[in-house]
C-alpha cells in the first residue's frame, strides 16, 4: 500500500529525547543566571519594572513576573502539544500496523504499545521533576509552602448539597 520511511519512524521515536535534552540545556542556563541574581529566562532583573509581582519559581528556577506569566502559558501549550504528539503518533502507528503491518516488522503492534506506554510516562515524569525542582528550590531559598484552603475552613465555599450562602458567625453581643 504505502511505505513508511525508517527515518520518519526514528524521528517520531527520538522526539522525546530531543525535548528532554533541550530542557536540560535550558535549565543549566537558567541556573547560571539565577546564581548571578538574574531572571532565569530573560536574563534581566528578577524585579522587573512595572511588574505587579516579584519573582516566581518556574521549573525550579527564579524568573521575573512577566516571564513567569509567559512560562506558565507556554507550559500549558507544551503539555497540550505533548498529548497531541502522543495521540497522533499512536494513531499513525496503529494505522500502519492495521493496513501495512510488514512495514513495522514481525511484531507490528510493538511500536504502538511502546508509544502508548512510553510517551505518557516520559511526560508525566517531566511534570513530576518540575514539581520536585520547585519544592527543592523553595526549600533552598527558605520559602515555606502556602497551606491550601480547604472547603471546610473557608466560609465562602459552599458545602455539598447546600445553596450558595455566606456563613456569618455571631459575636457574643448579637442575638
Amino acid at each position: 500500500m504505502f511505505g513508511i520511511d525508517p527515518l520518519f519512524l526514528t524521528t517520531i521515536a527520538a522526539l522525546p529525547v530531543g525535548m528532554i535534552s533541550f530542557a536540560l540545556v535550558r535549565a543549566a542556563r537558567s541556573s547560571r543566571r539565577n546564581r548571578e541574581d538574574r531572571c532565569g529566562n530573560c536574563g534581566g532583573s528578577l524585579y522587573a519594572p512595572d511588574a505587579m509581582v516579584g519573582p516566581s519559581l518556574v521549573q525550579g528556577h527564579l524568573v521575573c513576573g512577566p516571564c513567569a506569566t509567559n512560562e506558565r502559558r507556554s507550559l500549558i501549550r507544551s503539555l497540550i502539544a505533548a498529548a497531541g504528539i502522543t495521540g497522533s503518533t499512536a494513531l499513525g502507528l496503529a494505522a500502519v500496523a492495521l493496513w501495512s503491518p510488514t512495514q513495522l516488522g514481525s511484531h507490528p503492534w510493538t511500536p504502538v504499545l511502546a508509544t502508548v506506554l512510553g510517551y505518557p510516562a516520559l511526560f508525566a515524569g517531566a511534570v513530576v521533576l518540575m514539581k520536585r525542582a520547585n519544592r527543592r528550590a523553595a526549600q533552598r531559598l527558605g520559602l515555606h509552602p502556602q497551606p491550601s484552603v480547604s472547603a471546610t475552613n473557608d466560609p465562602l465555599v459552599p458545602a455539598a448539597g447546600r445553596p450558595w450562602t455566606i456563613q456569618h458567625t455571631r459575636t457574643p453581643n448579637e442575638r
